[in-house]
């Protein structure tokens, strides 16, 4: 047998609880995309734009704030690392050499990526996930303890920059860092008009999102973050954890201490948030990193979650369904992102900056409702996605 059917066989034997928690986590991420995909780019931050927070608006928002903002993307980035683990492992136990094929795999996810960021959406995570794969690659045999110790420092590192930022820069300076917080009118406008332009008419404003996205923003938070995630998907995997290998009490405690304190700490800084007026300058030193930390406690509560219930027969065809979805994952990431640019930007319906946030939720239930439905269709009459077929037959070559 080759190399290639060793790996590809290994690869078939899936971890079933995993792919309940991918299917819940991708379309969990939905939530908070739909801003992003509905809205201006500053809305996604600044909820007193685009939408507002007026009557139910800010309700809504309040329930994707303390439940779904960073939690989903910290699960997939969780799910990235212990991805990184099977598949190395996979090829250790016969005797293969990983890293040819793990290199080549972030490079085509990485070519992916572009693709999508500068032809589809703007807020693409594969370029981050195959930069930030590669480097997690070499930490795989590391010991627990170091990967923890490391996997802190760097989910630390954006806490510090922010305050460090607010407390030495100075006033004048924090304005101007800051100014985008409140767009003008006509900078509103600019961005409405392009999205609700032809598809031509979009590139520009698409290519300079992606490449903030990818160089700025990724570089002062979203790495770090993302880095810290998948060593904690590496540290959850070989604790057995992410395989619900555990007992069901240690699941339940998981789940119940992770929601407390994320909850909580989200709801302190929700309303720390409205009593700052949501000033751009506090928000984003300050307030935002009540949300990011708790974020990593909910994704926790998340997980203990879905654990608990894997190992359960309770709702057995929806388990059965989502686990459909996080086995097509990469083609349901791309094709959320088709479906929602067509019913929003010009080339589609043009619904773009026209829709309050309960009517955003009705966009996101049609797209789960689509994803849940033709996932396990797909997986009937084949075992594994359009482009995960692509990818990992590339990877091969």
């Amino acid at each position: 047998m080759n190399k290639k059917s060793l790996i590809e066989r290994n690869s078939n034997e899936r971890i079933q609880s995993l792919d309940l928690l991918r299917g819940f986590a991708l379309l969990g991420i939905l939530i908070m995309n739909i801003i992003s995909f509905s809205d201006i780019g500053i809305a996604y931050i600044n909820p007193t734009v685009g939408a507002g927070l007026e009557g139910y608006n800010g309700i809504v928002h309040a329930f994707s704030y303390l439940f779904a903002d960073m939690r989903f993307m910290s699960i997939f980035s969780i799910l990235f690392g212990a991805g990184i683990m099977i598949f190395s492992n996979n090829a250790l136990q016969k005797g293969l050499h990983s890293g040819k094929y793990h290199y080549r795999r972030m490079f085509l996810l990485l070519l992916f990526g572009f693709i999508h960021a500068y032809l589809i959406w703007l807020g693409d995570i594969l370029v981050m996930y195959a930069i930030c794969g590669s480097i997690v690659f070499l930490m795989r045999n590391w010991k627990i303890k170091t990967l923890f110790i490391v996997g802190s420092i760097f989910f630390t590192i954006p806490i510090i920059l922010s305050l460090s930022t607010f407390l030495f820069v100075p006033a004048e300076g924090l304005q101007e860092i800051f100014k985008f917080w409140t767009p003008t009118k006509d900078e509103i406008n600019i961005e409405i008009l392009a999205y609700r332009g032809s598809y031509i008419e979009q590139m520009p404003t698409r290519i300079a999102g992606a490449i903030e996205i990818q160089t700025l923003i990724f570089l002062t938070e979203q790495s770090w973050r993302i880095l810290s995630m998948m060593i904690l998907g590496m540290i959850l995997y070989k604790k057995g954890i992410l395989s619900a290998n555990k007992e069901n009490t240690f699941y339940r405690r998981l789940f119940i201490n992770g929601m407390l304190l994320g909850i909580t700490l989200s709801a302190i800084g929700l309303y720390r948030a409205y009593a700052y007026n949501w000033n751009g300058i506090w928000y984003m030193t300050m307030g935002h990193y009540y949300n990011y930390i708790a974020s990593l406690s909910v994704a926790l509560g998340y997980i203990g979650l879905i654990m608990l219930w894997s190992k359960t027969t309770f709702m057995v065809n929806w388990q059965l369904r989502l686990k459909a979805v996080g086995r097509l994952a990469f083609t349901n990431y791309i094709l959320t992102s088709i479906i929602c640019t067509l019913i929003f930007y010009g080339h589609g319906l043009g619904l773009f900056a026209s829709l309050d946030r309960l009517q955003q939720w009705s966009i996101i239930l049609i797209v789960w409702s689509i994803l849940l439905y033709i996932s396990p269709i797909i997986l009937k009459k084949y075992n594994k996605g359009p482009l995960e077929f692509i990818w990992r037959k590339f990877t091969y070559l």
